[in-house]
C-alpha cells in the first residue's frame, strides 16, 4: 500500500545511484512504481542487471547504467544517456556512497580520499551535471547522506566530514539553483535494515542490539521509510522545500554516542 497518489510521477524521467541494492533500488521502485522512467546507476553491474530485470519484468521502464560517480567522465556519459533515451531528467537521487568502521590512526590517506571522493567528489559531480539538464525545465535533486553528518561521529571520520559537505552543498546549491527551479534537499537516514548491514557485519550482532535499544524508537529504519521519504521530497508536495535536510532516524540524533560501541 501506498501513501502517494497513483501515477504521482508519470512522465517523470529519474536517475537512482546506488539503485541496484538496498536502500536505492527501494527508491527506484517507488519512483518506479508512481509512474516514472528510472536510470539505476552504480559500479558493480551484476547487482544492475540484477534489479532491473527484475523491474522490466513488472513491465516498469528502467534501464542500468554501470557509473562510478568518482569519474567526471562517466557521469556525464551516464546523464547523456538518460537524456538521449528519455529527452529530459526532471530527478536525481545521490544515493550512491560507502565507508567502513575505524578510528582515524588506522584509516589510511588513501582510504580518506577514495570515501571522501565516493560521497562529496560524486555527489558533486552528478548534481553539477544534472543541473545543465535541469535548467532547462526544473528539477528535484535529494542527497542521501546520513546523520552522522549532523552529529558527532566516532569511527566514520572519513564519511562524516564527507557527508556534512554534502550537507553543506546542498544548502548552496539550493540558493544558487532557485533561479532554474531545481530544489536540493537532503535526507540523512539513521541505521537501516538493509541486506547490507546483516551482510558485511559493520557492528557485530551484540552491538547492533545494544545499538537500537539506544533509538528513543527502539528499532531500526526500514529501507521502505527512507525511500517513501525521498520520494515525498521529488514530489509536487514539497514543491516549496529547498536547502533541508530531513532526518529520518527514529530519534537517534537526539541522543548520545553510546560508549559501549568499541573501536
Amino acid at each position: 500500500m501506498s501513501i502517494f497518489e497513483k501515477n504521482l510521477l508519470k512522465g517523470k524521467v529519474a536517475i537512482v545511484t546506488g539503485g541496484g541494492t538496498g536502500i536505492g533500488k527501494e527508491i527506484a521502485a517507488n519512483l518506479l512504481g508512481l509512474g516514472a522512467k528510472v536510470a539505476i546507476a552504480g559500479r558493480k553491474i551484476e547487482h544492475l542487471e540484477k534489479t532491473e530485470k527484475e523491474f522490466r519484468s513488472s513491465g516498469k521502464d528502467c534501464m542500468a547504467v554501470q557509473t562510478d560517480i568518482r569519474e567526471p567522465e562517466q557521469v556525464s556519459r551516464l546523464i547523456q544517456g538518460v537524456v538521449k533515451k528519455w529527452g529530459k531528467l526532471d530527478i536525481l537521487v545521490n544515493n550512491a556512497g560507502g565507508q567502513f568502521i575505524a578510528p582515524v590512526e588506522k584509516i589510511s590517506n588513501n582510504a580518506f580520499d577514495a570515501v571522501v571522493k565516493t560521497n562529496l567528489y560524486g555527489t558533486y559531480y552528478m548534481c553539477k551535471a544534472a543541473a545543465e539538464v535541469m535548467k532547462k525545465s526544473g528539477g528535484k535533486i535529494v542527497n542521501v547522506v546520513h546523520i552522522y553528518a549532523l552529529r558527532v561521529a566516532p569511527g566514520l571520520s572519513h564519511s562524516g566530514a564527507a557527508r556534512a559537505g554534502v550537507v553543506n552543498l546542498t544548502k548552496s546549491l539550493a540558493v544558487e539553483w532557485a533561479k532554474h527551479r531545481i530544489n536540493v534537499n537532503a535526507i540523512a537516514p539513521g541505521i537501516t535494515e538493509t541486506e547490507g548491514l546483516k551482510t558485511e557485519m559493520i557492528y557485530d550482532k551484540k552491538t547492533l542490539k545494544e545499538l537500537k535499544e539506544t533509538i528513543p524508537l527502539h528499532r531500526y529504519a526500514s529501507p521502505k521509510e527512507i525511500a517513501d521519504s525521498v520520494t515525498f521530497l521529488v514530489s509536487p508536495a514539497a514543491d516549496y522545500i529547498t536547502g533541508h535536510t530531513l532526518v529520518v532516524d527514529g530519534g537517534q540524533i537526539l541522543g548520545n554516542w553510546p560508549d559501549f560501541i568499541k573501536l
